[in-house]
């Protein structure tokens, strides 16, 4: 293994990851402290003065988290989950909420990918990708639109320079090892002035085996199912046949087929100068990974039990191939971005971002092609922000712009569920503030169109969301807002035109065409403030739901599933998430600095009964030693049982994960980091209970990471 990834750092090392200082953080005015600014809010506003809930993660930040996908590295953050369908393939989670009604962008822009339409197709973008990413949670995601009902997770990439580089050249270089796994990762990247012009080259490796768990792949409470429902379907089994379906063949200490293989390599180029930059930027992405939990693509067991004329080796022939699914990614991906600044007495800059992409993924059986899916479309965004004006008192800023996308999507083979659809959606938004320092307002108005066409049916939706925030300061320090805003979602393709099995989920699902708009009228305060030397963040909101569309339990079967059709019902939402951290003073030459998050999240219908997938209530605690260049790091992970369960959903029992970390600089004259970390060291079954597979594929066992991060 050492030797492969020497090999793979050698070659990224030509690359080296890039140093640059974000465009984000900027001085304040006292010029002593770094103010952090949200680029995917429309107003370029400080972070600790969003009328809202939001997280920006700094690169250091997702170096030290880094657990594979983005998703997955991300979920730590308040109000942030993940689907987790394996190590490839996760979606984030905020708030309960997931697929469609979370956007992850890249630079302001949608990935162009499959992810929304299928919990095991991976997402399009990688954590070391990224110099920083931005999550804004509930109203703070107005201005994108319905898709967003739930959030966003903006990555902030730089693969098109917006800054020259520093000393004519800089680099950055990413090399790690995982044990739970025999993981090896390495991402770098380098940016150099050519005249006028910056280039900028990245490239990625991500390779790991099957990971190791410290018991039953299969939680108890579905072993025990599994086994009740074999012995009442074959009572007239023989022995062997018994002895065959014992717990001998429940995977035992790995997850099977977990194994992946990712790689992606970009260029950019642009133009920088005073006022502005705009520059392009190409990226190529593979990957291939294997679904696990038995993910099976045209065979299912009621259909071997139904055919008594199948024999043992058959039976064990099919099953092997279940477990044998893989997927083979492949995008090809442009992009131009752009900023103006200074453009003349009322506007004072204008952005502009656009993508276009080209997207396959195969789903393989063995070395044959069960499903291919294709998705083809472009995304743009521009945004304006007027020049501030003094106004009754206060400073009065505001922005403005127009999003619109275009997606051509197929999926064809066995696991075509969705019939070939073409989505065109286009935007147009409006976000004004006026403050006047002690308190102010801010408000926000989307209108939205889309389309959604196939070779039998289409529907058109109109929607429109708004959102007014009052906000006051009522001492030093301290910042409250309170929130209420009206969205609307249109349906998906999925949930329009659905009708065949749908393996990923085990699910024959129906869509349904007289679908109507989804709407969603929330409140939410947010309180930031400081107490003594220690800040605190939380966030209070409640969402109801009118016509809140879902796939709903028929009772029927189809194809050996149980049959879903989507429908709407109204649903009430509601939580809390929150932050405190500070300093816990010095002893033996050490700095220490505590910190605990917290997130709650309960959904329910109005009928009667709570929506699937609801993370539980979970707390984490830690602590932070830091010294002359050494920073040591304990933290411990809570979550409790999970009971507040769908129809045929099971609970999820209550896990603590204990994690390590120690990262020092060895040279002090060199931008060199060493990070060695201990994740799960108590080697405790965890299941995420936001995850499909939650019963057939829990969270990696004891792991050890080390890695090496070097600027240059």
């Amino acid at each position: 293994m050492f030797a492969r990834l020497t090999t793979s750092t050698a070659m990224i090392a030509l690359l080296a990851g890039a140093g640059t200082t974000s465009a984000a953080i900027a001085q304040s005015e006292t010029g002593s402290e770094d103010v952090i600014v949200v680029t995917s809010a429309p107003l370029g506003i400080a972070a600790d003065e969003i009328a809202g809930a939001v997280e920006v993660v700094d690169r250091r930040h997702l170096e030290d988290n880094l657990a594979g996908s983005l998703a997955d590295t991300i979920a730590h953050e308040p109000g942030v989950s993940t689907t987790y369908f394996g190590p490839a393939a996760s979606r984030p989670v905020i708030r309960g909420l997931g697929a469609d009604r979370v956007r992850v962008l890249v630079n302001g822009v949608g990935l162009i990918d499959a992810s929304t339409n299928s919990p095991d197709h991976a997402v399009a973008s990688e954590a070391l990708e990224a110099q920083r990413v931005e999550i804004l949670r509930g109203p703070a995601a107005i201005a994108y639109g319905g898709a967003a009902i739930g959030g966003v997770v903006n990555v902030i990439d730089g693969r098109i320079p917006e800054e020259r580089a520093e000393d004519g050249l800089d680099g950055r270089f990413y090399g790690s090892m995982t044990s739970v796994d025999e993981g090896e990762t390495a991402a770098g990247r380098v940016r150099f002035n050519a005249g006028e012009f910056v280039i900028n080259l990245e490239g990625l490796m991500r390779t790991a085996q099957p990971y190791d768990i410290p018991g039953y792949a299969e939680s108890e409470t579905y072993r025990l199912f599994e086994e009740a429902e074999e012995d009442h379907d074959d009572d007239d089994h023989d022995d062997d046949h018994d002895e065959e379906h014992g717990e001998d063949e429940h995977p035992y200490g790995t997850v099977e087929n977990s194994g992946l293989d990712f790689t992606s390599a970009s260029a950019g180029i642009s133009w920088v100068g005073e006022s502005g930059f705009i520059g392009v930027a190409v990226k190529q992405s593979n990957a291939l990974y294997g679904i696990p939990g038995g993910h099976a693509h045209g065979g299912h067991d009621d259909e071997e039990h139904d055919d008594d004329d199948h024999d043992d080796d058959e039976h064990e022939e099919e099953h092997g191939q279940e477990e044998a699914v893989r997927i083979d990614l492949e995008q090809t991906r442009f992009d131009l971005r752009g900023e103006w600044r200074d453009l003349g007495e009322h506007v004072e800059r204008v952005k502009v971002s656009f993508g276009t992409g080209s997207y396959e993924h195969v789903e393989l059986e063995g070395d044959e092609v069960g499903t291919r899916f294709t998705n083809e479309g472009w995304e743009g965004r521009v945004e304006a922000r007027h020049t501030p004006i003094d106004l009754w008192g206060g400073v009065w800023e505001g922005a403005a712009g127009l999003q619109a996308f275009n997606r051509d999507f197929a999926a064809i083979g066995e696991e075509a569920y969705v019939p070939p659809s073409e989505t065109a959606d286009w935007g147009v938004f409006l976000v004004e503030r006026w403050d006047a320092e002690s308190w102010g307002l801010e408000g926000g108005l989307r209108f939205e169109s889309r389309d959604l066409d196939t070779a039998t049916d289409s529907r058109s939706f109109e929607t429109t969301s708004l959102s007014g925030s009052l906000f006051v300061r009522p001492v030093r320090d301290t910042f409250l807002a309170l929130t209420l805003s009206s969205s609307e979602r249109a349906p998906t393709d999925v949930e329009l035109f659905a009708d065949g099995p749908h393996v990923a989920s085990r699910t024959y699902e129906l869509g349904d065409t007289t679908l109507d708009v989804e709407r969603a009228f929330s409140a939410e305060i947010t309180a930031r403030t400081r107490i003594a030397d220690w800040s605190l963040e939380a966030s209070l909101f409640r969402a109801d739901f009118d016509g809140f569309i879902a796939a709903f339990a028929t009772g029927a079967e189809d194809d050996g599933f149980p049959v879903y059709a989507y429908r709407q019902e109204d649903a009430v939402l509601s939580g809390f998430e929150g932050r405190l951290e500070g300093p816990l003073g010095a002893w033996g030459g050490w700095d220490f600095d505590g910190e605990l998050t917290g997130e709650y999240v309960e959904a329910s219908l109005d009928a009667g009964g709570d929506l699937p997938r609801l993370p539980p209530l979970s707390f984490t605690a830690g602590i932070t030693a830091s010294r002359a260049g050494h920073q040591l790091h304990l933290e411990t992970e809570w979550a409790d049982v999970q009971d507040n369960t769908a129809p045929f959903e099971f609970k999820s029992q209550s896990y603590v994960l204990v994690n390590a970390r120690w990262s020092f600089e060895p040279i002090p004259t060199r931008d060199m980091r060493v990070i060695l970390e201990a994740r799960n060291l108590n080697d405790a079954e965890a299941r995420l209970h936001t995850s499909f597979l939650k019963d057939q594929v829990p969270l990696p066992g004891r792991n050890f990471r080390a890695a090496l991060v070097l600027d240059f």
